[in-house]
């Protein structure tokens, strides 16, 4: 509704003036708040690094099977896959999954059940430093009263082998719909982009630096 004042009355000119730049600021300050909350408050990090844990000595890295608490049975595969595309992309030697899987299969045990021995053997069979081991606790397209939206939850651990301490750890979750999809009904992002983000965000929180040493 268009705001209607005299020209020959200067007061409601100035009074016309003012309420269209507070109506201008308004409308700044709107657009700000809506690119701040669509890209802020998606995640949630938690992270740990053990204290005087050096973590760029950790050259070679087995990435044991992610264990999937979810209805969808390979989600565990799939975050796997990220994972280990992530330590590749900062230099990190990863070891052959298939190498990884013969060995567990001599072990003939669950990995939630895999001792600190076992981990001390994985790494003097496999010539690794440490293992990365975790889960996935949500992989899923959840449903709200009127939208859909990706929903991702990883946990991550990497332990050394030789001592099995863990020297860092992190949980990471897409954190439910974002601002968009609450407001609008929309969101772009696909189930696979999510994991692919929450994972590297994750992995990120791991101080490494393999590209610069090498």
């Amino acid at each position: 509704m268009s705001i209607l004042y005299n020209k020959k009355d200067p007061g409601m000119l100035k009074n016309y003036r003012e309420k269209q730049r507070f109506l201008s600021f308004r409308f700044v300050i709107l657009i700000a708040l809506l690119f701040v909350s669509g890209g802020c408050a998606s995640n949630n990090i938690k992270h740990y690094l053990r204290p005087n844990a050096d973590v760029n000595a950790v050259r070679r890295i087995a990435v044991l099977p992610i264990e999937s608490l979810t209805q969808d049975q390979y989600a565990g595969e799939k975050v796997r896959r990220v994972v280990i595309t992530e330590l590749l992309s900062r230099g990190v030697d990863v070891i052959e999954p298939g190498e990884v899987t013969n060995f567990l299969r001599t072990l003939n045990k669950p990995l939630w059940s895999l001792s600190r021995e076992d981990i001390k053997k994985l790494g003097e069979t496999l010539n690794v430093d440490a293992v990365m081991m975790g889960s996935v606790e949500a992989y899923a397209i959840s449903s709200g009263l009127t939208v859909s939206y990706p929903e991702v939850s990883v946990n991550f651990r990497l332990v050394e082998t030789s001592t099995g301490a863990i020297l860092w750890s992190a949980v990471n979750t897409s954190g439910g719909a974002s601002f968009w999809t609450r407001h609008f009904g929309t969101e772009n992002i696909s189930l696979s982009e999510t994991a692919r983000r929450v994972v590297k965000e994750a992995v990120d929180t791991l101080p490494v630096s393999y590209k610069t040493n090498s």
